[in-house]
């Protein structure tokens, strides 16, 4: 019950005194276990990024029942959730389920962090802010691996239900060459996407016109389909507060005191309860409790259950609950429901690298902290406005490296067997599922048209991202509790060729800061060094820094059972009647770009598949 002074508690009484014979508890922000319903239509698992966007939508037709399951809670709208610039703040908080990998052997056996939101609204939560799209080309290699309405013309209609796209200020669009095209842009949807009002001149020139030099074109719209080049990039951010734009304030919160939506926050789902029908699997009930010695408690579900725990915790509930490798399952005493070896197989992520160059003679337009607040607090304006990096470049390999080099590369994993990088234990579905993978990543970064790495630049330092890494991780459950943290594996650099690619990109980077429109600022690189000059001295500087950039997917993978997928085109289980997965684990191959606004998009157009709606 929300806190109220004794009057104020009064009229909520009487105006709620058909509660009691009510079908739902009118005060449904946040129920307990006394409000609870034993059956709902819907109950979405888990509340963050995917699970509040679909519960919301679902929760449009008053005709329904929706409950959601959260582990987290509500944020406390504190600055480090708020204000873009503390980004990092909420990092090992109570909103981060801080996950950790096991030592990544190829990487000198370092232990990564990694951050996952634990809290309504999920990632967009904690994360950087960057609201980009993919190229065309990466949603349509979805469809090559047999999702048919997966292109990007079949999710464009959906980035533009979510976005709610706000157009730079004159002198802001000519200052920084900003152009849009707005058919590509929602101008209506729950996700401020916005233009960050504060750079630095000099760099954010500098490093435009570094990039065309080096033939490397500014983009017309990187939201278009075309996201490959240099562009100023937006932000999940309400232009009007200059605060974070995210799913609890876009999503959770017009429909929190809806009488058929229900949330049950601080409830871990120990498991999903199956039942057989005729040749399939159904869905029949939800298992969660408050800790791991707290009871066990069950709500039924009628029409659909929603697996929405993230790219690391879908895999470890379904593997929990008995779908998944029969061999790891048989290995904990967990009774197999559906053999399923794509489980927690394929997983991806974009690892980082920071290149540190101090560009000396650079302008510094330092600000002291008390200058910085209060451009902040009285104009909305200032340093404090942006999060993450609001200038970014994607390369296809042939644009940052040239058509000799494309061609090396692409002949060199043309030449590797599927199974020669994967675990040794991989099942042939997987193995099978990764050939598949690898026949259009070969076909389409030969292209100009996905972008092999992604540069992310700042004043004094750039990220090196790889988009399209070719190792394969897996995330396993170490225990049939899903409060034990699972086994999660990236095996980083399991494929050498991600190493080569890294390579090549710190060298393209170099060429940058070399060009007029830097060199001019006397660079001094600090990391990896001027002394990192062989392929081995850059490798080992990978192999010491790299990191995680959030970005856990593909572990439930859109695909053909046959290949190791998990759920087919309409996002359903395989084998399950009433089980969706909606979030990043779905994703078959991660796409070129950083995920917020993709897995907006997935979940909007989960909802309409679940509603039976065709776009």
């Amino acid at each position: 019950m929300p806190s109220f002074n004794s009057k104020a508690l009064l009229l909520w009484v009487g105006a709620n005194i058909l509660t009691l014979v009510s079908a739902y508890p009118q005060n449904s922000q946040i129920i307990s276990e006394r409000d609870k319903l034993a059956t709902y239509d819907y109950v979405v698992i888990g509340g963050g990024h995917a699970g509040i966007t679909v519960a919301a939508r679902l929760a449009g037709d008053p005709k329904v029942s929706v409950l959601v399951i959260e582990a987290g809670g509500l944020d406390k709208s504190e600055e480090i959730i708020t204000v873009p610039d503390q980004i990092l703040k909420s990092r090992n908080s109570e909103y981060d389920w801080s996950f950790n990998s096991v030592p990544q052997k190829n990487v000198n056996n370092r232990v990564i962090n990694i951050p996952a939101g634990k809290v309504v609204g999920g990632g967009t939560v904690l994360n950087g802010m960057l609201f980009d799209r993919a190229s065309i080309s990466d949603y349509d290699a979805w469809v090559d691996l047999g999702n048919p309405g997966w292109r990007y013309k079949d999710l464009l209609p959906y980035f533009k239900k979510n976005e709610r796209f706000v157009e730079p200020p004159k002198d802001l669009a000519e200052e920084m060459r900003i152009t849009w095209d707005p058919k590509y842009h929602g101008y209506e949807g729950k996700t401020y996407s916005s233009f960050p009002p504060w750079y630095n001149k000099e760099i954010t020139h500098g490093w435009i016109n570094a990039n065309e030099q080096l033939g490397v074109p500014l983009a017309f719209d990187a939201y278009n389909g075309t996201a490959l080049g240099v562009f100023y990039n937006t932000m999940s951010v309400d232009p009007r507060t200059m605060t974070r734009s995210h799913a609890r304030l876009a999503y959770y919160e017009p429909v929190k005191n809806q009488s058929n939506f229900h949330i049950l926050m601080r409830k871990h789902v120990t498991k999903i309860l199956f039942k057989k029908k005729g040749k399939n699997v159904e869905v029949e009930g939800v298992e969660y409790a408050e800790s791991e010695d707290s009871p066990r408690i069950t709500v039924k579900v009628k029409k659909e259950a929603i697996l929405s725990a993230g790219g690391i915790g879908s895999p470890r509930i379904l593997q929990a609950s008995g779908v998944g490798p029969s061999k790891l399952l048989k290995s904990l005493n967990i009774p197999v429901v559906l053999d399923m070896p794509g489980v927690g197989a394929n997983l991806q992520d974009h690892a980082w690298n920071t290149f540190l160059s101090e560009l000396t003679t650079l302008p510094t337009h330092g600000l002291t902290p008390e200058e910085a607040e209060t451009l902040y607090r009285v104009n909305k304006t200032g340093p404090r406005t942006v999060g993450g990096s609001n200038l970014l470049t994607f390369l296809p390999l042939e644009m940052m490296s040239g058509p000799a080099y494309t061609k090396k590369y692409i002949d060199s994993y043309k030449a590797q067997s599927p199974a020669q990088f994967l675990s040794t234990d991989t099942h042939p579905s997987v193995v099978a599922g990764y050939a598949a993978q690898k026949t259009i990543l070969t076909k389409r970064l030969a292209r100009n048209d996905m972008a092999a790495s992604e540069f992310s630049a700042a004043p004094q330092f750039t990220f090196i991202i790889q988009q399209h890494p070719f190792s394969r991780g897996h995330v396993h459950i170490t225990s049939p509790s899903t409060f034990t943290a699972p086994e999660i594996d990236f095996r980083y650099g399991s494929n050498p060729l991600d190493f080569d690619i890294l390579v090549e990109s710190v060298r393209w980077l170099r060429k940058a800061y070399a060009t007029p429109h830097l060199s001019k600022y006397n660079p001094v690189e600090i990391a990896p060094g001027p002394d990192a000059t062989s392929d081995e001295a850059i490798t080992e500087w990978i192999k010491t820094t790299m990191d995680t950039m959030f970005h856990s997917c593909c572990t439930n993978a859109m695909m053909p059972k046959g290949l190791g997928g998990v759920v087919d085109s309409q996002l359903k289980v395989w084998g399950v009647s009433n089980l969706r997965v909606v979030d990043a684990s779905v994703i078959p191959l991660i796409p070129a770009t950083h995920l917020q606004s993709t897995v907006y998009a997935i979940a909007e157009k989960a909802a309409d598949l679940i509603k039976g709606k065709k776009n």
